[in-house]
């Protein structure tokens, strides 16, 4: 049996990007069709959890404009995750640890350091 209806649960970030990534896989097969399905009660809450600095990879792949999406979405690039009571506070003295993102950063993204 072929799959031909795909339904996607959830319009935040990883439904829309599941949507994307089986779209760009699957686009070829007119036979298949991809739908999202979204709440209109939940509200947006906008904390981009999902947007690690990997997802510029992903934006071009679907060949969104990461200045456009940027600009449309009042978005700004994540630095880095705090995890909050992660860690011992008793051995390691604080019980948070910040995971800063490394190089390579986006094409055209400058690092500008203060001494």
């Amino acid at each position: 049996m072929k799959i031909k209806r795909i339904a996607i649960v959830g319009g935040g970030t990883a439904g829309w990007l599941a949507a994307n990534h089986l779209g760009l896989e699957l686009y070829k097969d007119s036979e298949i069709e991809i739908i999202v399905f979204e709440s209109a009660d939940v509200p947006t809450i906008g904390v981009g959890e999902g947007t690690v600095p990997y997802i510029i990879k992903g934006l071009k792949r679907f060949g969104i404009s990461e200045a456009e999406l940027l600009v449309s979405c009042d978005a700004t690039f994540k630095q880095g995750i705090k995890f909050i009571n992660w860690l011992d506070s008793s051995v390691h003295r604080d019980n948070h640890y910040y995971h800063p993102f490394d190089p390579p950063y986006p094409e055209g993204f400058d690092i500008i350091t203060t001494g």
